[in-house]
């Protein structure tokens, strides 16, 4: 990295820890929120595809299918 990059990072850094201070919330934050909500979103849907993948065994039992 250089001296610029080195020197922009610790500006965010020094605005983060600000923010933290004043109650306020940081882009780190916002990305865990935004991951945490991703992979609920991604648990959900794969608790549907369990609950048809159930629905569909079932149905097919009823109608004399493989068991």
């Amino acid at each position: 990295m250089s001296h610029r990059t080195d020197a922009e990072a610790s500006v965010l850094a020094a605005r983060d820890t600000l923010a933290e201070i004043h109650g306020q919330r940081t882009t780190t934050d916002i990305t865990i929120a935004n991951a945490a909500r991703a992979q609920a979103i991604a648990t959900a849907a794969v608790a549907q595809a369990i609950l048809a993948l159930n629905d569909t065994l079932t149905g097919m039992r009823f109608q004399g299918g493989p068991r």
